[in-house]
């Protein structure tokens, strides 16, 4: 058997809190998986809290980079929308078990982890809302859009699709992300039956 390294360790903490939930996972259950018992375990890691900001920051910074991206790009709204949707669903669907990790167990950060958590989100999605800002400013979106409510509906709806998308099934992502956007862009412009007609 290999030997085994903190990378290891972060990386089945990952399966295991996605699957099993960060409180339905003990160290115990870990170090079986991996096949470290006791100090074995412990020399690569303080504690489950510390696996879980470890899974955390790496899902946020993939996240950060879409954002910072997207906020420097150039483009109409309708087009950096676009990239926002499909850049989203890469990140869920590269590593499903990161991101079920992120989105469900994110609540169980010790502070002050979860606080930074917080407002990493708050500003990701400061882009959705800036995006659907400036496509309502230039017409491509209804001008009396919620853009706060819609930033937070754009988000549900991408995030739902970990519960049932399947990377090796019929549709691919960038199929997937082309019928999301197809359908945001659709419900956001100032006049549907054009596009109707």
């Amino acid at each position: 058997m290999s030997r085994k390294n903190r990378t290891d360790v972060v990386a089945a903490a990952r399966i295991m809190f996605a699957e099993q939930g960060f409180h339905g996972t003990s160290m115990r259950d870990l170090g079986k998986k991996l096949g470290l018992m006791g100090s074995s375990l412990y020399s690569h890691v303080v504690s489950k809290d510390e696996l879980l900001v470890d899974v955390v920051r790496e899902a946020s910074s993939h996240f950060q980079a879409l954002a910072d991206e997207v906020a420097t790009m150039s483009g109409t709204a309708n087009e950096r929308l676009s990239r926002l949707v499909h850049g989203h669903l890469q990140i869920l669907v590269e590593d499903p078990h990161q991101a079920r990790t992120f989105l469900n167990e994110t609540r169980f950060l010790p502070e002050p982890e979860r606080d930074k958590a917080v407002t990493m989100f708050d500003r990701y999605q400061q882009v959705f809302r800036d995006v659907l800002s400036s496509g309502c400013a230039s017409g491509e979106f209804r001008s009396d859009l919620n853009v706060h409510l819609a930033a937070n509906l754009v988000l549900s709806l991408l995030n739902g699709t970990q519960r049932w998308f399947n990377a090796d099934g019929a549709l691919n992502v960038d199929s997937l992300a082309l019928e999301i956007h197809f359908l945001l862009t659709l419900g956001l412009n100032p006049d549907p039956e054009v596009n109707a007609a």
